[in-house]
């Protein structure tokens, strides 16, 4: 698989969070290290876009152990250690993927309060249905018996 490829999950990721927060990956990065109690929402984005950076070089470093393996085993032939390093690379991709659809979530669903009128915040303003209380009764009076301690 083409390095390129693998690129483009980071180049896309980090081009939501600029779309998202109107700053660079590196001036957020910043931003959040110096910050003494940063918010929520950034610091969680660069958590977990620096997850995903590491487990994109991991899935990298496993991709080229894959190929090293498949270059000297004998044409047609896989043995265990081929297979058990191609399960690693098979991990290692849905990490990377389950890392990269962390940080879209977060910024799906938690816009930030600047978003114009149209987003979903504004339009969860009130509630879907309409609803009545439902009318009860008082409950009966019950006469106890108080007991004293002595």
């Amino acid at each position: 698989m083409p390095e390129e490829a693998d690129d483009d999950v980071l180049v896309a990721v980090a081009r939501q969070i600029e779309d998202h927060f109107g700053v660079s990956v590196e001036v957020l990065r910043e931003t959040v290290r110096a910050s003494p109690a940063p918010s929520f929402l950034p610091s969680a984005v660069v958590r977990w876009y620096e997850d995903l950076e590491e487990a994109q070089s991991l899935l990298a470093a496993a991709e080229d152990e894959l190929v090293e393996a498949l270059q000297r085993a004998p044409a047609g032939e896989l043995d265990e250690h081929v297979m058990t390093l191609a399960q690693r690379v098979y991990t290692a991709l849905a990490i990377r993927d389950g890392r990269a659809l962390t940080v879209r979530h977060l910024l799906e669903d938690y816009p930030l309060p600047e978003q114009p009128a149209t987003s979903r915040v504004a339009r969860r303003s009130g509630p879907v249905l309409t609803t009545t209380a439902v009318p009860r009764a008082a409950p009966p009076a019950v006469s106890v018996p108080v007991r004293s301690r002595r």
